[in-house]
């Protein structure tokens, strides 16, 4: 006997209780050694008869052992025993069904009733939760849409041209708005001197003028403006085409992002060689 043998003796010889009892011939089973494990239930079972553990650790040791009926005896004695406690399912579904968890009430009902097929009334109401379905949403009707003959245009008018006409319905769209408070949150003089660099003095100054509506006592600011604005009287730029609004706001923002993205990479840089 080795000495894991021997501890496993010692245990068993203790008299210990039926849990521990179930994990230590769980064990020997596992090892191997059915025939023990089949006398050790037996002994145990003399005084703890109601145990479903040790009669389902005996039951599997007689299959290792080919011992059929007497396997047979074990299960149907274990599902006596199941059958004496099933109610607990009955309960458990109905406690459920108060807490709104239809789907475990379902479960712990199918369950009771496998245990006690012949409960008419848990039948019923399985059947009355199985066809109970959430009531469909009402189906609407299909819209009917009336065809109508396209309206001629204008001559000379266009709806592109007609949309263009009207900005200030484009500047309603909500993708523009947005840009407009991201503008307003990020207005800095960081921000106006990027304008500046890139040549577009008229969007510095509103930049500036942002600054000055959060911060009216900012002297540089006021400055700088006076600055931009003789600059643009001084050499107005030359006309160009002007592009589609949406592609101006786009083009706006690609700047801003690209000219902080620039000055934290730097801000980073300062800090780590500090």
């Amino acid at each position: 006997m080795t000495e894991y043998d021997q501890l496993f003796r010692e245990i068993l010889d203790r008299g210990p209780s039926a849990e521990t009892l179930a994990l230590v011939l769980a064990e020997l089973k596992g090892l191997g050694q059915t025939r023990t494990v089949i006398q050790e239930c037996i002994r145990a079972l003399r005084n703890h008869p109601d145990d479903l553990s040790l009669r389902l650790i005996l039951a599997e040791a007689y299959v290792e052992e080919s011992l059929f009926s007497q396997a047979e005896m074990e299960i149907q004695t274990a599902v006596s025993l199941l059958n004496r406690h099933a109610s607990a399912y009955r309960l458990q579904s109905e406690i459920y069904l108060k807490q709104k968890r239809n789907d475990e009430a379902l479960r712990a009902l199918k369950t009771y009733l496998a245990l006690r097929p012949e409960d008419e009334s848990a039948l019923a109401l399985l059947k009355d939760m199985e066809i109970k379905e959430p009531e469909a949403a009402p189906v609407s009707e299909p819209v009917q849409t009336e065809v109508t003959e396209p309206v001629a245009a204008e001559p000379g008018g266009s709806p592109a041209l007609e949309e263009a006409a009207h900005p200030e319905i484009e500047a309603e769209k909500p993708e523009f708005r947005f840009e407009e408070e991201v503008l307003s949150e990020i207005a800095t003089p960081t921000l106006a001197e990027v304008y500046v660099n890139q040549g577009q003095l008229q969007e510095a100054v509103g930049i500036y003028e942002r600054v000055i509506a959060q911060n009216p006592e900012d002297q540089t600011a006021l400055a700088r403006i006076q600055e931009l604005k003789d600059m643009l009287n001084a050499a107005p730029p030359p006309p160009e085409p002007p592009a589609p609004k949406a592609t101006q706001k786009k083009e706006k923002t690609i700047a801003i992002l690209e000219s902080w993205l620039a000055n934290i990479r730097k801000m980073s840089e300062e800090r780590v060689s500090a």
